[in-house]
C-alpha cells in the first residue's frame, strides 16, 4: 500500500514581519519590518494560558498561579511582562482581562498571547485576529496594506461614533483613543460620525427578523447602503464579512440559491482574508456556495425562487452589481 501522505502544513510565517517596539505613550506594541499585503498571515501562537484552568469563581486567582507555575519560565514571564489596566488585587485575572481574546467567536474561554496580545488598538484596524479551531491557535491577518515601519492594529470594539467608541475603550481598557479615525479633523469627524450612526441604524434594519420576512428588497437595500458607507470610511475589517452573510441570509430565506450563493463567496472570500483560507469559518460555510439550499437558513419563503445555475455569466460589472442586488 502506498505511504499516506502528511497532512499539509499552514506555511510558517517568518518572525521578520515584526519587531516588539516601544511606542511613546502606547507602550511596547508590534510593528511590521517590511510591507505586509492584505490577506497576509502576520502572526499564529497558541495561548499562552487560557481560562479554562479556572475551576470556580471563588479561586480564580489560584487557579491562574497554579497553572502558571507549570508553564516554562520563558511563558511565565511573557504572561507576567503584559500590561495590566487593573493594577492592585488579583493580577492574574486582571492581566487576562485586560489581554485576553475569546478563542472562538461564540466560546466562553478566553486566552492570552505572548505577541497578539501586545497589538494595540485602532479604530481602523490594519489587520484582524481569529481562533483558528484547526490549529488551536489565534491568527492575525493583514486586511489592508501595512508598510515598513507601521504599528500593526487590531479594534478592541465592533465600531460606532467617536463618542461612543472612546466611552467603551476609556471604560473597559483605560485609554483616551487618538487613533488614525479617531484624530481627524472636527469637520471629517463630524461627517465619520454621521455615516456611522446612519450605518448603525442601518444595521438594525437589517437585523430586524420581521422586515426581513415581509420586505426582503428593502432589507437588501439597507445592505447596499451599508456597503457604500463602509466603502466610504474605509473599513476592511470583519464588519465586511458579517455584511456578506446577512446578504446571504435574506437571499436564501426567500429561495434565492443564485445571489445567496454570491454572496456566500463573498462573505468566504472576506473570511479568507481575515483568517486564512483555513479558518474555521472558512471551512464551515464554503460548501454551501455550491449549493446554498443545504443551509438551514434556506427556503423559508419562496420569493425570489432562483437556482445556482441560473447566475449570469455574461453581463459586465456594472450589470452583474445590478443583479445581485436585486436592481435589475
Amino acid at each position: 500500500m502506498a505511504p499516506t501522505n502528511p497532512p499539509e502544513q499552514p506555511t510558517a510565517i517568518p518572525t521578520t514581519l515584526y519587531k516588539l517596539q516601544a511606542i511613546p505613550g502606547k507602550g511596547k506594541a508590534l510593528v511590521a519590518t517590511q510591507l505586509i499585503t492584505p490577506g497576509t498571515q502576520i502572526i499564529s501562537e497558541p495561548p499562552l494560558i487560557t481560562t479554562a484552568v479556572i475551576k470556580s469563581s471563588d479561586t480564580i486567582e489560584k487557579d491562574l498561579a497554579s497553572h502558571l507555575r507549570t508553564l516554562p519560565k520563558d511563558s511565565q514571564r511573557a504572561f507576567l511582562s503584559l500590561h495590566n489596566n487593573y493594577p492592585g488585587k488579583n493580577p492574574l485575572q486582571n492581566i487576562i482581562r485586560s489581554n485576553g481574546y475569546p478563542m472562538g467567536p461564540s466560546s466562553d474561554v478566553g486566552g492570552v498571547f505572548e505577541n497578539i496580545s501586545r497589538i494595540n488598538h485602532s479604530c481602523m484596524p490594519n489587520a484582524v485576529q481569529a481562533w483558528n479551531k484547526q490549529r488551536a491557535e489565534e491568527t492575525v491577518y493583514a486586511v489592508r496594506e501595512i508598510s515598513e515601519g507601521t504599528e500593526i492594529t487590531l479594534s478592541y470594539h465592533a465600531g460606532g461614533p467617536s463618542k461612543d467608541r472612546k466611552a467603551l475603550l476609556r471604560d473597559n481598557f483605560g485609554f483616551d483613543c487618538a487613533c488614525e479615525l479617531c484624530a481627524l479633523p472636527p469637520d471629517e469627524l463630524k461627517e465619520s460620525d454621521e455615516r456611522l450612526v446612519k450605518a448603525q441604524k442601518l444595521d438594525a434594519e437589517i437585523g430586524n427578523s420581521s422586515t426581513v420576512k415581509t420586505a426582503p428588497t428593502k432589507v437588501l437595500r439597507s445592505c447596499k447602503a451599508l456597503k457604500e458607507i463602509f466603502d466610504q470610511e474605509g473599513i476592511k475589517d470583519d464588519r465586511v464579512a458579517r455584511l456578506w452573510y446577512d446578504c446571504f441570509q435574506v437571499c436564501n430565506f426567500h429561495s434565492d440559491e443564485a445571489r445567496a450563493s454570491v454572496f456566500l463567496q463573498r462573505y468566504c472570500d472576506a473570511k479568507a482574508l481575515s483568517s486564512g483560507a483555513d479558518g474555521s469559518e472558512v471551512l464551515e460555510m464554503k460548501d454551501f456556495v455550491k449549493d446554498p439550499k443545504k443551509h438551514d437558513t434556506y427556503g423559508l419563503k419562496r420569493t425570489w425562487k432562483s437556482t445556482v445555475s441560473s447566475v449570469p455569466k455574461d453581463l459586465s460589472q456594472d450589470q452583474f452589481e445590478k443583479w445581485v442586488w436585486h436592481e435589475d
